[in-house]
């Protein structure tokens, strides 16, 4: 049977593990990844970022700001005994301390969100609009499937957990949906006995309850449905399970997997479907997808680890990622499942 701590650390895993393996690969399109990045053929592996991403100058196996505010804040929420608003915003400033993560890797929404939490100032020339769609990116459901974590089976609570946490940065509900929708779905995943079709119906669900309950309070914006993505990224995971070529370029080219909070949570629910929830599989889908591909492995990542557990996931990646981004992982992990009981 697989434990609640090995779905936690399951969930830190494959989230860690995509998004340091996806980070040299991030912006390109799928032809350049495999001509530059993996020398012919698709990356299944760590490899030193170029010098024209987003990552150069980063060692094998740096996280970038998917996995690195992630952790950060599921330690401070294992500090306060529970996901609250004062421990996300901790950890969000927290974050900004790291150069490494937040110098490279710290969205325009997320930098905005950091100023404001110390008193900084931002540029507010457009804040009379109604209306600030650029705002909607992925940078709420990126962190996200720690609610899920923390909620094992509990899927109201995890998204209203997500909200709470992810407002901070991220206030509009297309990013609060995507949230949303991570978060159930993990929560689903860590359940014993839970099946892949439970967690897309959490995902859902979520993204649905996300987005209607966050519009009665957060800043409007306009988008594409992500529940409605959700359901063309699995259609097009389960037509495409056994086809890697073609799945990747019907996800990247129907649903998106860039930076926008409707394009990246969908094709990770995709490829969640496709991989039947098996960790290493769903990781080298989202690795390879191209545009944001650290933070649509890393999602993948969580959604499959929770799911699978750690079992099946090479013991090598563990002590490696956790020396080369100078993290105890296996604490954290420790961390959570002792205050979630």
């Amino acid at each position: 049977m697989t434990t609640k701590y090995d779905r936690i650390m399951g969930a830190f895993l494959g989230c860690a593990i995509g998004d340091a393996m996806g980070a040299p690969t991030e912006t390109r399109p799928i032809a350049l990844i495999k001509e530059h990045v993996g020398g012919g053929d698709y990356v299944r592996d760590y490899c030193l970022p170029l010098p024209d991403t987003l990552s150069a100058g980063q060692p094998k196996g740096q996280f970038t700001d998917d996995f690195s505010v992630s952790y950060l804040s599921a330690r401070a929420f294992a500090r306060a005994g529970g996901i609250t608003r004062q421990a996300a915003t901790d950890a969000l400033i927290e974050w900004s301390s790291y150069d490494r993560y937040y110098i490279n890797h710290s969205g325009p929404t997320s930098k905005r969100a950091i100023a404001l939490c110390k008193g900084e100032p931002v540029d507010d020339a457009q804040d009379y609009a109604c209306c600030r769609n650029a705002w909607a990116t992925n940078g709420a459901g990126m962190k996200a499937w720690v609610a899920g974590v923390f909620n094992s089976g509990n899927l109201d609570k995890a998204i209203d957990d997500a909200i709470l946490m992810c407002q901070v940065s991220h206030d509009n509900p297309v990013a609060l949906s995507a949230a949303c929708a991570v978060a159930a779905g993990v929560a689903a995943g860590m359940a014993q006995n839970s099946t892949v079709a439970d967690v897309v119906k959490a995902g859902l669900y979520g993204a649905r309850e996300g987005y209607a309950r966050s519009w009665r309070f957060a800043r409007s914006s306009a988008g594409a449905s992500v529940e409605q993505r959700i359901r063309m990224a699995v259609t097009i995971g389960t037509c495409y399970a056994h086809d890697f070529d073609r799945l990747l370029q019907e996800m990247t080219d129907i649903v998106g997997t860039g930076l926008n909070a409707n394009e990246a949570i969908p094709a990770a629910f995709g490829f969640f479907v496709a991989a039947q929830g098996r960790v290493m599989d769903g990781v080298y889908m989202g690795v390879n997808c191209g545009n944001d591909t650290d933070t649509v492995a890393a999602i993948t990542g969580a959604l499959c680890g929770a799911f699978s557990g750690a079992g099946e996931i090479p013991p090598q990646h563990l002590p490696f990622l956790s020396e080369v981004n100078d993290m105890d992982i296996r604490q954290a992990v420790e961390e959570v499942d002792r205050v979630t009981g």
